[in-house]
């Protein structure tokens, strides 16, 4: 189940003001330990530890390969790459790594059969909890709870 939350755009001078969007909420962060018991789970010969040794494995040698500037695919899930936020020069003889370049990021896009469609049709909707900042209790959106609030 996917929650969201809606809220309205307050930034003025944007085309978008005041209109309402959903912006999806995460329910918790499931660590390694945690998905290697989660895999452990599903009927498989391999024990959380085994599993978990693979996996802590796996995440370094992306990061290694990623680091390296090669592109990493792990089918039906996502291709890993690095990619850059960087800020304009006014001619290619100008552009200095050290002042144009601001950071690197890692990015991941969806391979195989985890496709935007995909997901977007299996995916079931539902708006998340909201927090009551006057009572300072959890309330549904039933109840009249609302996050206005990005």
């Amino acid at each position: 189940m996917l929650h969201y939350k809606v809220y309205q755009n307050k930034s003025k001078g944007n085309k978008a003001y005041g209109k309402w969007f959903a912006r999806a909420t995460v329910n918790q962060t499931i660590d390694l330990e945690k998905l290697a018991e989660h895999m452990a789970n599903h009927n498989t010969p391999y024990s959380k530890g085994a599993i978990y040794g693979v996996l802590t494995d796996m995440v370094n040698c992306i990061r290694e390969l990623v680091l390296d500037g090669n592109a990493v695919k792990i089918p039906n899930l996502a291709i890993f790459s690095a990619g850059l936020t960087t800020k304009g020069a006014e001619t290619r003889e100008t552009f200095l790594p050290s002042r144009n370049i601001l950071s690197a990021h890692l990015r991941a896009r969806s391979t195989g059969d985890f496709t935007r469609a995909e997901l977007t049709s299996a995916a079931q909707m539902q708006e998340a909890d909201a927090y009551d900042r006057g009572t300072g209790k959890t309330v549904t959106p039933a109840e009249g709870g609302t996050d206005n609030n990005p």
